[in-house]
């Protein structure tokens, strides 16, 4: 055959390539093949799966270079041209390997073996709401037409506490927007003018990324869109898929999450592509959905830690995506919560203080007031218990102190009496925290990790990282003592002490362990909640968050101290977010009752817990401003932590501060300030020691390219974490 009936092909391949090289590889194959193809590729001596992104006529090669041929083209344009915009964007802005991100964009192609709809029950509370006056106008901001696309007018941040009606602006706002036509082009504008849209691609892929740069937004604009919902958290999507399919229709949403099938995810994931998907809930792995024609993206909870990949490749966060996601697709964007992150909150009109409004980048929008829906006589009360003083009062007549709190004993059995139910939070799964020996208070720990056993129900220990399993007598390591003591509280402990106390109340438990049971368990909980099947709901971090049940009476916070344990500078807005969303869990019951809440804690001066009680985010926001600004955290600065981790601590403690003197020397413009390598809280996990540095880059200061190049040639072992969710 002649070369010009040849093509070459650069293909990504589905790995990982070392950062410093070029993320393509050149085949060649008898045709052209489409931007975006999936194919099958020869790489060393075995055949992967790779992304096609350019095809072109071969051509004279010096020295006779031959090309391994493509095996096989497995689908074409499986991947949309957004998604290889968007895929190069997270590779560069979180430095990880360009076929590490598209791999994470490619579903497994496997036939759904049933087709099982969505079905759910009319939610009356959504039924014949009138809107106040904030959400009408929080919806005409969102929905307002725009000439030109602009980040301005089209990001915003809506502010609001519990039951203020930020799913109803969700709901109206992308009703209004899915249906709309795009404006018309002003005079003299193409439509790929937008230079706040334009992809900006590295310098090692610019020969085959050129035909992208414009073309996403080349495309016809469609009257009927489409619109993208992003949850936190697994256990609320019952929830959320019954509120929007009794509100859009369920034929109209696809879901993508990890626990569904793979054959319903890749059903769903084709339904979003074609277009007949119009609402995509899902977490965070939803921003690489092929969609057609994206109008909005609603990021829900936006607070949530959830929202971030932290612990495996690619380190992405959901939000930052979205934010790109909608700048490709020139889509509006709302970001919602009762507690917003600091960073976010900056960024918008409020959060700017005294600066220049024009420099924010997002319009907020605010929400005080309930609907009308929501009676008059539903006052929220909460109430701090004084554990110290309860404690003291009673040390000399009870030997065991019970976590529960007369105080809050006496709400539960007046809750149950009325017929409301009740969610008890605790931030700690298991029975204790820690287990010491009795005789030589020696720690039980992991073999393989740096962390305390957790006690279990069934009266083993288990490690909650690695699932390390003690056998039914363990040993002290010390002592070889059989008698241990267990400190601190978890949720099953919680959960046996209602037991005793309430033993004919329906007593349930939501937390990792209980949920990996079963699909069936997680999948029917929230039901059984909602429909009143459940008393007490004890609960982790999974249920503080969107469970929006109208018989909620009473909700418990078991111990607020604990949410202030861990030494990072994120430690106090993650706790006043949590305490202020449990709260915001009751206070929803239509009856004269109304709702309460009871925060536990020995500290009752802590101004966070104060505030959180209050419901006073602002008066937290102005103290943690200015002590980020103070320290120089974001938003003052963007973070990036560096984790080494090896079997020999040895190796780990060299190779840590070999890479850290090579920074040093590369940072001679001093545009980062580079901490010395430190052992994390978890200096050890599954059997690896780790270490880890961090770099401070201050704003206004770009990262130099001399650090970055080092970063594109960390080894084997290095974890790089570009905007961490925590320091520890």
């Amino acid at each position: 055959m002649k070369n010009s009936d040849k093509y070459i092909i650069s293909v990504v391949p589905l790995t990982r390539i070392p950062l410093y090289r070029d993320q393509f590889f050149y085949y060649s194959y008898s045709r052209k093949i489409p931007k975006g193809s999936l194919a099958e590729i020869p790489l060393g001596k075995r055949k992967i799966e790779g992304i096609v992104i350019n095809s072109k006529k071969d051509f004279p090669r010096l020295g006779n270079i031959k090309l391994k041929k493509i095996s096989r083209i497995v689908e074409e344009k499986l991947l949309t041209e957004e998604q290889l915009h968007l895929a190069q964007f997270i590779s560069d802005y979180y430095i990880v390997s360009l076929g590490i991100v598209m791999k994470s964009f490619v579903p497994r192609r496997v036939r759904a073996r049933s087709k099982n709809k969505e079905s759910g029950i009319k939610n009356k509370a959504d039924e014949d709401i009138e809107l106040t006056k904030e959400q009408k106008i929080a919806i005409d901001e969102i929905t307002k037409k725009v000439s030109r696309y602009a980040i301005r007018d089209t990001r915003f941040m809506l502010f609001g506490p519990s039951s203020s009606g930020k799913t109803q602006v969700y709901f109206e706002a992308i009703k209004k927007i899915i249906n709309l036509k795009n404006p018309p082009l002003e005079k003299g504008e193409s439509k790929g003018d937008s230079k706040s849209a334009r992809y900006i691609i590295s310098q090692s892929s610019q020969k085959n990324f050129k035909s992208l740069s414009s073309s996403p937004f080349s495309k016809g604009r469609e009257r009927d869109g489409q619109a993208l919902v992003l949850l936190p958290e697994l256990t609320i999507t019952s929830q959320e898929i019954e509120r929007y399919g009794d509100f859009f229709g369920y034929e109209n949403i696809a879901v993508l999450h990890s626990k569904i099938s793979k054959g319903k995810f890749y059903e769903n994931w084709r339904k979003i592509k074609s277009g007949e998907a119009k609402i995509i809930l899902g977490t965070r792995q939803a921003v690489f959905a092929p969609f057609k024609n994206l109008k909005i993206i609603v990021v829900d909870e936006e607070q949530d830690i959830s929202h971030k990949q932290w612990d495996m490749n690619p380190r992405y966060d959901a939000r930052t995506a979205a934010e790109k996601l909608a700048e490709i697709f020139e889509a509006k964007l709302v970001l919602g919560s009762a507690t917003p992150r600091i960073e976010t909150y900056f960024k918008s009109d409020k959060g700017q203080g005294t600066r220049d409004k024009k420099d924010s980048r997002y319009k907020l929008l605010k929400l005080s007031k309930l609907p009308k829906l929501r009676v008059a006589s539903c006052e929220l009360r909460v109430e701090i218990v004084d554990l110290k003083r309860e404690h003291w009062h009673n040390f000399k007549k009870i030997k065991n102190i019970s976590p529960i709190s007369k105080k809050l004993e006496t709400e539960i059995a007046w809750a149950l009496k009325n017929k409301m139910q009740i969610i008890l939070f605790i931030n700690r799964q298991g029975m204790s925290r820690f287990t010491v020996c009795d005789n030589c208070g020696k720690v039980l720990k992991c073999p393989d990790c740096d962390c305390s056993l957790t006690y279990k129900s069934r009266g083993n220990y288990e490690c909650i990282h690695c699932k390390f399993e003690t056998g039914d007598f363990p040993l002290c390591p010390k002592c070889q003592g059989m008698a241990f003591r267990n400190i601190g509280l978890g949720t099953e402990k919680i959960e046996s002490e209602v037991e005793k106390m309430f033993p004919k109340a329906r007593i349930a438990r939501a937390d990792s362990s209980a949920i990996k049971k079963s699909s069936e368990y997680q999948e029917n909980l929230w039901k059984d909640f909602s429909r009143g099947k459940i008393d007490i709901l004890i609960g982790t971090q999974m249920i503080a968050k969107a469970w929006d049940v109208g018989n909620v009476g009473l909700v418990g916070i078991i111990d607020a101290d604990s949410l202030f344990s861990f030494p990072d500078f994120r430690t106090n807005e993650n706790a006043f977010s949590l305490i202020l969303q449990v709260i915001g869990r009751t206070g929803r019951v239509e009856s004269k009752f109304g709702g309460k809440a009871i925060i536990q804690t020995y500290h009752p001066e802590n101004q966070i817990i104060r505030w959180a009680s209050e419901r006073n985010y602002e008066k937290f926001y102005e103290a943690e401003i200015k002590e980020r600004k103070n320290l120089s955290y974001p938003p003052f600065s963007k973070l990036i932590k560096l984790t080494f981790q090896d079997h020999s601590r040895s190796k780990t403690e060299k190779e840590a501060d070999t890479i850290y003197k090579k920074l040093e020397e590369g940072n001679k413009s001093k545009s980062a300030q580079i901490y010395p390598p430190q052992e994390p809280l978890g200096k050890k996990l599954r059997g690896r020691y780790r270490r880890q540095i961090i770099i401070k880059i201050k704003k206004g200061k770009s990262f130099h390219e001399e650090l970055r190049k080092i970063l594109e040639r960390l080894g084997n072992g290095w974890m790089i974490d570009a905007d961490p969710a925590s320091l520890i």
